[in-house]
């Protein structure tokens, strides 16, 4: 059996009644998750302008623009919706099964599959029941081809959110419209094709249009293949297939087998995030924090913040003196000034003016990785 065929084999038939309990608690607590930080992100300027962008377009009103008011077609209401839930860099991020892989470099797994499951489910007018399995089996698949994905396609560039979160997105909607293993199989190679995302843009806007065009592309590609669209249907082990293109290759021991056994949620799982700024800054974060309330520091306390790192982390949070909040999110030094000047890393700290502060800028000159 082909690893395509494993997986649409698992999503085919899984039904709800194999889900454990305990699956079912931790999906409906990262689910809550995940609405939560899209509606606090659909008040973000991005995401403004996105909805604006798909209100322009127009369409049959299929499905809710959270936070906007409006009903479009279900793949632009994922677009948005995705966007909205990535747009604080708030929501949920997947661990890793291998001491290898470093915390941070996988996906963010819940945005991009949630937001396709409540636009196709809302069209559909679909079960809870129906909505929960869809939405464990998008987040398993997607948790499962990013863990065993050659670490060379973060390392390289691509945003694993953007390129595997569709691939998710794909195989829950998919789920949702009844699709057997044949269609689901070019469902997976429908949106394998249209996999994308760099992460040259994480502190811009373009970031979580990442996480929304996954869902778009899950949500589209699912729609297409139920309507008899073609594609390869070895699209993940083939020789120029996802895996070898997008890495090089891939380890596929981490899914033979291991789809459901257990669940990605259950063991390693999947954080919710304490902070809304990129994963790789939280150790620090939680230090200094911790640090300055221990030792009530403040700022004129302080002539230097050293921070010890791996390769990693300067190649993922990419800002040394940000500009803008998005970029912030991005950046040690930042995080590290505004925790020690607000004693709090939550969303009020991550804003412009926060940023662009005469203190905050004049600490983050003090702050070396």
């Amino acid at each position: 059996m082909g690893l395509t065929q494993e997986v649409v084999g698992f999503v085919s038939r899984t039904r709800y009644r194999d889900i454990q309990p305990e699956v079912i608690r931790l999906a409906q607590g990262f689910i809550l998750d995940g609405l939560g930080v899209t509606l606090a992100g659909s008040t973000e300027k991005g995401s403004r302008i996105l909805q604006g962008h798909v209100r322009q377009i127009g369409g049959r009103g299929e499905a809710m623009v959270v936070g906007a008011g409006f009903l479009a077609p279900s793949a632009k209401a994922a677009l948005a919706n995705g966007a909205s839930g990535h747009a604080m860099d708030y929501d949920d991020t997947q661990l890793s099964t291998s001491k290898e892989s470093v915390y941070g470099l996988l996906t963010h797994p819940t945005v991009p599959v949630l937001s396709a499951v409540l636009a196709v489910g809302e069209k559909e007018k679909i079960s809870g029941q129906d909505f929960l399995l869809a939405y464990i089996l998008g987040v398993e698949v997607e948790c499962r081809i990013a863990d065993a994905i050659n670490p060379r396609h973060y390392q390289s560039g691509f945003h694993s959110t953007a390129t595997i979160g569709g691939l998710g997105a794909a195989m829950a909607v998919g789920k949702l419209l009844g699709l057997k293993e044949e269609p689901l199989a070019r469902t997976l190679g429908i949106a394998a094709s249209m996999a994308s995302g760099l992460r040259e843009n994480f502190g811009t806007m373009t970031k979580p249009l990442h996480a929304g065009r996954a869902a778009e592309n899950g949500v589209t590609a699912a729609q297409l293949a139920e309507k008899g669209f073609t594609s390869a249907v070895n699209i993940l082990e083939a020789k120029r297939g996802f895996f070898n293109a997008m890495a090089g290759g891939y380890d596929e021991t981490k899914i033979v087998g291991c789809l459901g056994h257990p669940y990605f949620m259950q063991e390693p799982g999947i954080s919710i995030k304490p902070y809304p700024s990129g994963s790789l800054s939280h150790p620090a974060q939680d230090l200094i924090l911790d640090l300055v309330k221990m030792h009530d520091l403040h700022g004129g306390d302080i002539e230097s913040i050293e921070v010890g790192t791996n390769s990693n982390v300067p190649n993922a949070l990419i800002y040394p003196m940000p500009k803008t909040a998005l970029e912030g999110k991005f950046s040690i030094p930042f995080c590290m000034a505004v925790g020690v000047l607000e004693r709090k890393a939550g969303i009020a700290q991550f804003t412009d003016r926060k940023v662009r502060d005469p203190k905050v800028v004049e600490l983050m000159k003090r702050v070396t990785l």
